[in-house]
């Protein structure tokens, strides 16, 4: 699978350094090209510079969060087909309803929870990549 990764390039957008680093790290070791953002903003314009194949967006961060930033990239020309999933903590009291539906009726693919296994996040990803 690693070899067929390597075609596919993935936006990790994410306010927290520690959990974007663990995601960078273990996708690079998947095979995947690898630019990340650290916020709603960065996120968009790093979208619209290297039109990855998959964007992983944090739903709650500082600037612009998930949920503006995946609008703003589906109202632009250049970014409105690339794919994207919103990664979400358990935590997070204002997303406690998210479900594959809510995030398909913002435009996403799907969503993936914080606090799996790395290992768990890489097959996730990876099964989203086989849907695009």
């Amino acid at each position: 699978m690693e070899d067929i990764n390597k075609q596919y390039t993935i936006l990790i957008a994410d306010d927290e350094q520690e959990v974007l680093a663990l995601y960078r790290i273990k996708l690079k070791q998947a095979g995947f090209n690898i630019i990340t953002a650290s916020n709603g903003r960065e996120a968009i314009e790093m979208a619209k510079m290297h039109l990855p194949s998959l964007i992983l967006l944090d739903m709650k961060m500082p600037e612009v969060d998930g949920i503006t930033a995946l609008h703003s990239l589906k109202e632009s020309e250049d970014t409105k087909k690339i794919a994207v999933v919103f990664v979400t903590a358990f935590s997070d009291i204002n997303v406690t309803d998210i479900n594959h539906e809510f995030a398909e009726d913002k435009g996403a693919l799907g969503y993936i929870k914080k606090g799996i296994s790395l290992d768990e996040f890489v097959r996730e990803v990876e099964s989203y990549i086989k849907k695009i």
